[in-house]
């Protein structure tokens, strides 16, 4: 939370890659496939064409027809998920087929949030669980990760039979984009269970009301912003102790201000990548909300959960978010509210992508570290996860897609319709990024400088000082392993 992934004769991705094809957006309301049984967990026989990366304890079974994967029928199971917006009963419901399949094996269950205080150590002793989601702001940093060689390349899973695919492998159930997205240097060791969009949220009900307009440029969200703040309303909230939200749509406007060039150099740590025309032009923008006082007062100092119940309780009129937001506030959430999401305004109409283009990619990174005991049951359970009935079973209770194209949600809320309808809009313009996962420090120091830009502490010609300095200190650091688009 992003792109048919062509390559030109040099190996490298063409710029339509990080972009969605529009087909496979509108294929998300493909029929369900059956329920989950022990038939329909049954296919087709597949090679090893991943690598393992185990020891003896996590020896594979023989693999048949029955058990593609080679799973050890009777090894226990133990599973720790990011227990975050959209809880971890969908793992538990795909526990109770896992334990259908193979009822010798005992499954031990961890839900939590700061997942690298919980797992680092465990990763350090060896004593890792079989499937992890890693997610969440306190979540470990992939990249290290893998080139330490702790992470399984997941290519087995991927072409593996899917659970009701219809004769397909799991990899050609997916959307377009996900297999790359986890992949390091051309192998998959990350598999991002759902489908994430982002932008700006607003009530739907409360902007009819009111007679407002969602702003298609800036210019008009400034003007939108000096009205609602003339009725006592702030216009804008955020998550102000984890400012990786309100970086978010920065960076979404500096790419749909200048497209691809924009995005592959933020990517790539190209010099001044940071002081882009488009990327200050970005920070020049939200730095005007700070100045004119269109931020809710206090901001900087909210949580999430605060920052997105005070928006839901009609103090603010739009806060930046991911498409977890209906899911995360529930019953927060007023009756007749109607939530919506939409991309934010273009910085002028000479941008490089339409103002519908937005940001929609994978999230909820799954992984099956190398030196698990049962690996390749963490590998099944992720398949019986990524068939229709689970993914089915997931948004109901979240109101967020999978990454499984071929299924429709179903009990849509105004939210996920919503997203549905912008991934529609933006078609072949979706995009995503990819420095926060390659390089965490990025990230961390984007989001910590933005924090400071949001105060006035510094203005957009010193946050993009800052940005690019740590972005040139680890292009410039031999030991920081570098990647690009494969």
């Amino acid at each position: 939370m992003t792109r048919p992934h062509e390559t030109k004769g040099n190996g490298q991705m063409t710029d339509d890659a990080h972009r969605l094809n529009r087909r496979s957006v509108l294929t998300l309301g493909a029929a369900l496939g059956a329920a989950l049984t022990t038939n329909a967990l049954a296919g087709c026989a597949t090679s090893s064409g991943g690598g393992t990366g185990t020891g003896a304890a996590g020896k594979q079974a023989a693999v048949t027809a029955e058990n593609p994967l080679g799973v050890p029928a009777d090894k226990p199971l133990e599973t720790v998920i990011f227990k975050g917006g959209y809880g971890d009963q969908y793992v538990l419901d795909a526990h109770a087929v896992y334990k259908q399949r193979f009822p010798k094996a005992e499954i031990k269950h961890t839900g939590g949030q700061d997942l690298a205080k919980q797992l680092q150590p465990r990763f350090v002793s060896g004593d890792v669980p079989d499937l992890i989601d890693n997610s969440g702001s306190g979540s470990l940093a992939f990249a290290p990760l893998v080139d330490n060689g702790q992470l399984m390349d997941l290519t087995q899973l991927l072409d593996a039979p899917a659970i009701d695919g219809g004769g397909k492998t799991v990899r050609d159930t997916l959307l377009p984009g996900l297999v790359e997205q986890g992949s390091f240097k051309g192998k998959p060791h990350v598999l991002y269970y759902t489908y994430t969009v982002h932008g700006l949220y607003y009530s739907k009900s409360l902007f009819a009301a009111k007679g407002w307009t969602y702003p298609t440029t800036w210019a008009e969200m400034l003007d939108l912003c000096a009205e609602i703040k003339g009725t006592g309303m702030s216009p804008w909230t955020y998550q102000g102790k984890t400012p990786s939200y309100i970086l978010t749509p920065l960076i979404m406007m500096a790419i749909k201000a200048g497209g691809a060039p924009v995005r592959k150099a933020l990517d790539s740590l190209a010099p001044n990548s940071w002081k882009q025309p488009a990327v200050l032009a970005a920070a020049q923008a939200l730095y005007q909300l700070a100045e004119k006082g269109y931020v809710m007062p206090g901001t900087s100092g909210l949580t999430h959960v605060q920052a997105q119940t005070y928006w839901a309780k009609g103090r603010a009129a739009f806060i930046p978010c991911g498409s977890w937001l209906e899911s995360e506030l529930g019953e927060v959430t007023p009756k007749g509210f109607d939530m919506v999401i939409a991309s934010p305004p273009s910085l002028d109409k000479s941008d490089a992508l339409p103002q519908s283009a937005i940001r929609g990619m994978g999230s909820e990174g799954y992984i099956v570290p190398s030196a698990a005991k049962n690996p390749y049951g963490g590998l099944e359970l992720l398949r019986i996860l990524l068939s229709p009935t689970a993914s089915k079973n997931f948004t109901k209770q979240t109101q967020t897609l999978t990454s499984l194209a071929g299924y429709t949600p179903e009990q849509a809320g105004s939210g996920l319709q919503s997203i549905r309808d912008a991934l529609a809009a933006s078609g072949t313009n979706t995009f995503y990024w990819r420095y926060g996962t390659w390089y965490a420090k990025l990230q961390q120091e984007a989001s910590a400088a933005t924090s400071a830009l949001m105060t006035k502490e510094i203005n957009p010609d010193q946050w993009a000082e800052r940005c690019q300095k740590m972005a040139d200190s680890l292009r410039d650091d031999p030991s920081v392993p570098k990647y690009e688009d494969a």
